[in-house]
């Protein structure tokens, strides 16, 4: 498979997608059994996404020689997707053992949060790989303040989220969890911003075209996180077809991301 193909399959699957889970926003719940068959179809998909994820991270790291500066943030990264794999995992399980809705918080959960910290660190090892190379000629200062331009607005958010949720009527676990994801969440993505402000600088080449999409993917999830956290905390059902999108979309963009990774050997 071509990059081309690659490109316009993740695309199509995106797209297919959306077309079947949105509109439930606006009419609402279908049939249990729709709901159902909708609910197992997409976890199905998401796992197999993750799977590919994580076996293309996996065969992409054996070109990466030890004592290379970035190994240690590749190391990471494929144990964060394979620690996505198993909270996925736990998630569909719960959705089949319980009619389609999972309980919350679960250890799936703790999974999902374990999983943040180690893309969290598996970033910043990568910055710092990077800049130690001192490729970049302003010694990666635009990318520092692109990062802390983006720390503003998130921390904001974050506050808004944090202090919004119900929390008083609330068990003490979920409000763990309901802090943890936008947190977390938020600490990516100011990394992220500061990763991809990099990876710009890069140009178009085959490092900047996969870590882009893995970067996106980030963006994303943390944007469906976001969205998970407030579809529970203030049981807006009508957001469960858009963060099941978002999840989707930000996994296809992980399996494409490390495919080309794998196959480019960047």
């Amino acid at each position: 498979m071509n990059r081309r193909t690659l490109n316009l399959s993740a695309l199509v699957l995106c797209i297919v997608y959306a077309v079947v889970v949105l509109p439930r926003m606006v009419t609402g719940p279908w049939s249990t059994s729709s709901e159902l068959a909708i609910k197992v179809t997409g976890g199905i998909i998401r796992l197999l996404l993750l799977a590919i994820t994580a076996w293309a991270a996996t065969r992409g790291l054996k070109s990466i020689q030890r004592g290379n500066p970035v190994r240690g943030s590749r190391v990471l990264l494929v144990s964060g997707f394979y620690v996505f794999f198993v909270a996925q995992a736990t998630f569909f399980y719960f959705q089949l053992t319980s009619g389609g809705i999972a309980p919350y918080p679960s250890i799936a959960d703790a999974f999902f949060v374990v999983g943040l910290v180690l893309l969290i660190v598996a970033v910043t090892l990568a910055i710092r790989a990077w800049l130690a190379l001192e490729i970049f000629p302003d010694g990666g200062r635009r990318a520092m303040t692109a990062a802390a331009i983006a720390a503003v607005p998130l921390t904001v958010g974050v506050v808004i989220t944090i202090t919004s949720l119900p929390t008083e009527s609330l068990p003490i676990q979920q409000v763990l969890v309901d802090t943890a994801y936008p947190v977390l969440d938020s600490i990516l993505l100011i990394l992220t911003v500061a990763l991809f402000r990099l990876v710009v600088l890069l140009g178009r080449g085959s490092v900047g075209v996969v870590w882009r999409s893995l970067l996106l993917g980030f963006m994303i999830m943390g944007v469906a996180d976001v969205t998970y956290s407030y579809s529970v905390g203030f049981n807006l059902d009508r957001l469960d077809p858009l963060q099941d999108l978002l999840f989707t979309v930000s996994y296809v963009l992980f399996a494409h991301g490390t495919i080309l990774q794998m196959r480019e050997r960047t």
